[in-house]
């Protein structure tokens, strides 16, 4: 049996669950026109498009490391908004964040 690797530039089945538990909502408000996606050999990507806009609004990508970024693209080009080493972590600038201190002293408190 020949096992073929999974390349790490590449969406795995949770990445797009995680990203269509978020685009799901916006696209069916009509708050986002479309979503598509673009895969090369050294990343995969999912353009988001708004209504009655002329140029692609929000990119999520993950590189050949397998490292995850979200993108926006205002008139003068692409800025970084989000970065994470899981979809999930990347994602989170839409869902909102625990802070990190809260988020560990409620588990020592929980011991």
């Amino acid at each position: 049996m020949t096992v073929v690797p999974f390349s790490s530039a590449r969406f795995t089945p949770f990445d797009l669950t995680e990203w269509n538990s978020v685009a799901q909502p916006k696209l069916e408000r009509g708050l986002w026109e479309t979503v598509s996606r673009h895969t090369a050999p050294d990343h995969d990507q999912l353009i988001v498009r708004f209504p009655n806009l002329d140029r692609p609004v929000f990119r999520f990508e993950r590189d050949r490391r397998g490292t995850y970024r979200l993108y926006f693209n205002d008139r003068r080009g692409w800025y970084c908004i989000g970065t994470g080493e899981s979809a999930e972590e990347c994602l989170s600038v839409w869902r909102g964040r625990v802070p990190r201190a809260t988020a560990e002293a409620g588990a020592q408190a929980g011991r």
